[in-house]
């Protein structure tokens, strides 16, 4: 299975189809030095809070700062307005919703609103999206 699906391909599709499933989380509880840890690697942008399946929160690379304490909850730096979707949604729709945003990644969630499914990641050059 290709590790991309390419815009054109996802057009037709529902963002379901496309998401990462299981994307990796971190703990509701997780502190700062967690996030940090996990944004070691240069591909990790977004790191999402759960509790079990429920979803807590996404932290953004960019809302971190630099002075956050180690030991401060993960939870304080949580992005407010996050953009999600849910699985059945059209990824015509999804799409429109990516444009003009700074990291191309939304949460997907189930309708109950909680409940976290997965994660849509468009590529870095903009020409598809990532699939684990």
């Amino acid at each position: 299975m290709s590790r991309t699906v390419e815009l054109a391909d996802a057009m037709a599709m529902t963002v379901g189809e496309v998401m990462i499933e299981r994307p990796k989380t971190l703990p509701a509880d997780a502190r700062v030095g967690d996030v940090r840890q996990a944004f070691e690697r240069p591909s990790v942008r977004s790191a999402l809070l759960a509790d079990g399946e429920r979803f807590a929160g996404v932290v953004e690379r960019e809302d971190l700062p630099s002075d956050a304490p180690d030991d401060a909850p993960a939870s304080a730096y949580v992005r407010a307005d996050a953009v999600t979707v849910t699985p059945a949604m059209p990824m015509r729709d999804a799409v429109a919703l990516l444009e003009g945003r700074a990291e191309p990644r939304l949460v997907v969630l189930d309708e109950d609103g909680v409940t976290l499914r997965g994660l849509l990641c468009g590529n870095a050059t903009a020409t598809g999206f990532c699939r684990r």
